[in-house]
């Protein structure tokens, strides 16, 4: 059992040190072939174990999330989430992820406006879009408030 528990303690010190080289820049793509070669697959609960780590040791906790789309993506297929739980619908997890849903849906209108805003042919109908893209920056600037 011990030794179990010193593989997953050298992995999870090992990923640290990783995620740390994407901190200081090294390229995603040079630390997946690292990942590979030393660990094979982690556990999905090791990564999130080394996030929290990371955190307690001074990383602040927006670089942590910024580094997550970066690491995640060198990991990419490197994690084993057959041990993830499910999240139940109504847990604040499952609200955060619809939430996220519902401004990439508001973002998306907002590119397609700008590009129509461009493409508009008249000034009646680029002060329709133009109010249409004031009342989706308005929906945004809620999203604020409430984080």
């Amino acid at each position: 059992m011990s030794e179990l528990i010193n593989k997953a303690d050298q992995r999870k010190e090992l990923l640290k040190q990783m995620i740390l080289q994407l901190h200081k820049g090294e390229a995603p793509e040079v630390v997946r072939r690292q990942l590979q070669r030393l660990l094979g697959q982690v556990p999905y609960h090791e990564v999130t174990e080394v996030e929290q780590e990371l955190i307690n040791e001074g990383l602040p906790i927006e670089e942590v999330l910024k580094l997550c789309d970066i690491h995640t993506a060198a990991m990419r297929g490197e994690i084993d989430t057959s041990g993830a739980k499910e999240v139940p619908a109504g847990h604040p997890v499952d609200t955060f992820r619809k939430e996220n849903r519902a401004i990439e849906w508001e973002l998306q209108g907002l590119t397609r406006l700008l590009e129509e805003l461009d493409a508009a042919k008249s000034t009646d109908e680029f002060r329709i879009l133009l109010s249409t893209l004031q009342k989706h920056i308005h929906a945004l600037a809620d999203v604020e408030k409430h984080y």
